[in-house]
């Protein structure tokens, strides 16, 4: 979990520090939010990726004794990532080329493509363990 929260406060934090209609006090003082620039959404998504690695890795044993070779939650997992995944694309092919500035979207250009794709593919992964 703790990988999980410290990724999202990566990525949520370079945004907001990008960002110039949002103020937080501070927040641009942090020289390794500032100096890393476009490299702070890898680093982010990798640590919210092992997070969830990690996290999904942590079997729950059966109440019964069985072993069960699949993951409950595989199902709506498998669905959020395709969605997102699809959403991602869509919003970045309507608002490229345009005025419309998505913190995140606009300064990854066609990163946004691999990105949506690879939430696409983590929902395949998910549909493997899906029971």
């Amino acid at each position: 979990m703790v990988l999980i929260l410290l990724g999202l406060v990566w990525l949520v934090g370079y945004v907001i520090a990008q960002s110039d209609s949002l103020s937080v006090p501070g927040i641009e003082d942090i020289k390794t939010l500032t100096d890393l620039g476009g490299w702070n959404y890898l680093i982010g998504a990798v640590v919210l990726i092992a997070g969830l690695a990690r996290y999904s890795a942590a079997t729950v044993p059966d109440p019964q004794g069985s072993q069960s070779t699949g993951w409950r939650w595989a199902g709506p997992a498998m669905a959020v990532s395709a969605l997102i995944g699809l959403l991602w694309i869509v919003v970045f092919y309507v608002t490229n080329g345009t005025d419309i500035d998505v913190p995140l979207i606009t300064d990854l250009g066609n990163w946004n493509l691999v990105i949506g794709m690879g939430f696409i593919v983590s929902a395949f992964g998910f549909a493997m363990k899906w029971e």
